[in-house]
């Protein structure tokens, strides 16, 4: 099992970037590079919604929501990248069972 990694833009501001990493054991990890931001959420926590041409992306930390506002097209490419995990984490799952 190989996490994925992906650069972004934050939609809104070219100046910030996010390392995003997602995991096939079902987490997901954002970094703000320039503000030294890091969030973690569990796929289950993640929720998407349009904003325009924008989609927000939120996850939940233990008690705390965070939030990034990505592309949609980067939102859909992520999207897509955590359904591959997801289904890569069952297959893996399935053939040791």
């Amino acid at each position: 099992m190989i996490s994925v990694h992906r650069e972004y833009c934050l939609s809104g501001d070219k100046n910030l970037h996010a390392h995003v990493e997602v995991y096939p054991t079902g987490t997901l990890d954002v970094d703000i590079v320039e503000l030294h931001e890091h969030h973690t959420t569990q796929f289950n926590n993640i929720k998407y919604e349009h904003n325009g041409a924008d989609i927000a992306l939120t996850g939940k930390e233990g008690a705390v929501t965070w939030q990034v506002v990505l592309k949609e097209r980067d939102a859909r490419e992520l999207s897509h990248l955590i359904a591959d995990a997801n289904e890569e984490y069952e297959i893996l799952m399935r053939d040791l069972g």
